[in-house]
């Protein structure tokens, strides 16, 4: 059984219809870039979050493809444009090991 990552999803700045923030978003991942090995010298293996993907409304902004040089917590800011009404900002990730998972936080005005 694996252990469940953290996710949180945060914004910046004042959230008024047209108007831009920020929108920060990062995960409690090892991400381990299957570089290193543990203390028995085995090579620990390479599980990364691979891919992230960013809806508003549930049309698609964003779309990242990460590699092994992200850190670990893995974190993302990006401008966000507040749509008229607000609504919900869903995060989508998934790892090299199979895992994904997502974050939701609703856009209030």
């Amino acid at each position: 059984m694996s252990t469940p990552v953290l996710t949180r999803l945060a914004f910046m700045g004042a959230v008024k219809a047209g108007a831009t923030i920020e929108a920060r978003w990062s995960a409690a991942h090892p991400m381990d870039s299957g570089f290193r090995v543990d203390d028995s010298g085995r090579k620990i293996p390479r599980n990364i979050i691979h891919t992230v993907k960013v809806f508003v409304n549930e049309v698609p902004i964003l779309e990242a493809d990460l590699g092994t040089a992200m850190t670990s917590p893995v974190y993302l800011a990006f401008p966000l444009e507040v749509p008229p009404g607000g609504g919900l900002v869903r995060v989508q990730w998934q790892d090299d090991a199979g895992l994904s998972g997502e974050t939701v936080q609703r856009l209030v005005l």
